[in-house]
């Protein structure tokens, strides 16, 4: 790979996961001043509403109970590697497609978001998103979460996609 593809990949990371990150920076400090203590607010009818949360475990909450220096390993340096390593990946393999590099980045920030909160919030992410019908509904969720969420299954359709392409299955 060439310096300028790399330098460009790099950058395209750097942009992406950075607005990323700014935007869950932002929207939880929104949250912390203008959600938390006000109970559920509707937005949507019940379909989206906000209510803030602190999470001090996993996804929805899982491993909450674990002992600090579990939590520790695998809420902070686990994900703080793959973060790292999927950065190293994304700018500098350079045979993966752009399309895919913006996914990753999009995985990247939201993990980033995260991770800065259990770094700087004594462990604790901040969630205040809520959406469902019904009784149909996610967790309670932050801009974080969304952003690996879509970024990963954009990812992973993207793929599909590619190799039902090489395969000849999807035509053009």
């Amino acid at each position: 790979m060439s310096l300028k593809k790399g330098l460009l990949l790099l950058a395209v990371v750097l942009l992406i996961s950075g607005l990323n990150f700014t935007a869950d920076r932002l929207t939880k400090i929104y949250a912390v001043n203008h959600i938390k203590g006000h109970g559920t607010i509707r937005v949507v009818g019940d379909v989206f509403i906000m209510h803030y949360a602190e999470n001090d475990g996993a996804f929805l909450g899982f491993g909450g109970d674990m002992p600090k220096p579990v939590k520790s390993v695998l809420l902070i340096l686990l994900p703080s590697l793959i973060v790292f390593a999927a950065v190293f990946y994304t700018a500098f393999s350079g045979n993966i497609p752009m399309n895919q590099v913006v996914s990753l980045s999009c995985v990247i920030g939201g993990g980033i978001g995260n991770l800065f909160d259990r770094i700087f919030n004594g462990g604790i992410v901040i969630d205040f998103l809520n959406f469902g019908i019904g009784g149909l509904r996610t967790g309670i969720l932050n801009v974080a979460d969304l952003s690996v969420t879509f970024g990963a299954l954009a990812f992973i359709l993207m793929q599909f996609f590619a190799e039902k392409n090489k395969q000849g299955i999807v035509k053009e």
